[in-house]
């Protein structure tokens, strides 16, 4: 039974993935709007802001959505893991996990946030601040409740793993869900804007990954240090990098880490000072699915390295 759906099975690690990615998501969704666009600076830089908080909001909506249903999934996989899939699910069973067990109140903390985000993502579509304030304190919850059922609940200092970890994940989300945000929602509506003058859409794009490039500075750097610690603190020493299967996996995830930063600073060194032509507009939008493509293999990597024993252990 633990084989067919253990913490480590596939199964498990698809949901974990996909809870991974809808927290990147929303956590991008406000650095997209609080960090990039208030930097913005290009043409029309109200009719954009408002274009983009329209569609934003039904992102956010979406991903609430895929919150909430990979938060039930999370339940059902670890009600399997503990209980196995042959027996019957109780209310013993039940209570037991979601009441009397560390797991299950954090996963009540993050069931009620992503319910909390699907009910306010509605009224985010206008410019109201409130309602976008209420699911920002929200994605942080949700944001936070992630780690509380993981490897940083079973460290020596607790609270402070979590905190770490917390911020690793605030890193993420401002680097990649913004960049995935501002790929699916901000450039086209950058695109689809009527310009006044020739190749405005093209300048739009320009000043978008202008405001976007020092945000993504700021979270990756928050993203890499925590990253650093967490790994030091998890592993003791060098020799269980490469001597442990905890280790052999955070180098996979460092790996695919390297290429996703590695695209993102060639679109910052080469790609960014020659934008506003549409050829480079083409150029960026290819660089930046690779970068993309590379930052989601990491979360899938991190849904495995998560449930993977540490050396220690």
């Amino acid at each position: 039974m633990e084989s067919t759906f253990g913490v480590e099975s596939p199964a498990f690690v698809a949901v974990r993935a996909v809870l991974s990615m809808a927290t990147v998501g929303l956590l991008g969704s406000l650095a997209l709007r609080w960090a990039v666009l208030l930097r913005y600076v290009g043409p029309d830089s109200m009719e954009l802001r408002e274009a983009v908080d329209r569609r934003l909001g039904r992102w956010v909506a979406r991903l609430a959505a895929v919150a909430i249903l990979g938060t039930l999934a999370r339940f059902a996989a670890q009600h399997a893991a503990v209980f196995g899939t042959d027996g019957d699910v109780t209310v013993q069973s039940l209570s037991a996990l979601i009441f009397r067990s560390a797991w299950g109140r954090s996963w009540w903390l993050a069931f009620l946030a992503s319910l909390v985000i699907a009910g306010l993502a509605p009224r985010l579509r206008g410019a109201s601040r409130g309602p976008w304030i209420g699911a920002a304190c929200a994605i942080l919850v949700f944001a936070i409740a992630q780690p509380l059922s993981g490897h940083p609940a079973a460290a020596h200092n607790p609270w402070l793993a979590t905190a770490v970890q917390s911020l690793h994940l605030v890193g993420a989300g401002g680097w990649i869900g913004s960049l995935a945000l501002l790929t699916a929602v901000a450039i086209p509506v950058a695109r689809t804007l009527p310009a006044e003058l020739p190749g405005d859409s093209d300048v739009r794009v320009a000043e978008l990954i202008r405001a976007f490039s020092p945000t993504a500075l700021v979270f990756a750097s928050a993203l890499g240090l925590t990253g650093l610690f967490t790994a030091w603190n998890n592993l003791g020493g060098l020799a269980p990098l490469w001597e442990s299967p905890y280790g052999r996996t955070l180098l996979l995830k460092l790996a695919l880490l390297s290429v996703a930063a590695g695209t993102g600073a060639y679109n910052w060194r080469r790609v960014l000072p020659h934008l506003g032509t549409p050829e480079a507009s083409a150029r960026l939008r290819r660089s930046s699915l690779v970068e993309l493509a590379a930052a989601m293999m990491v979360l899938v990597v991190t849904a495995v390295l998560v449930a993977t024993p540490m050396p220690w252990e």
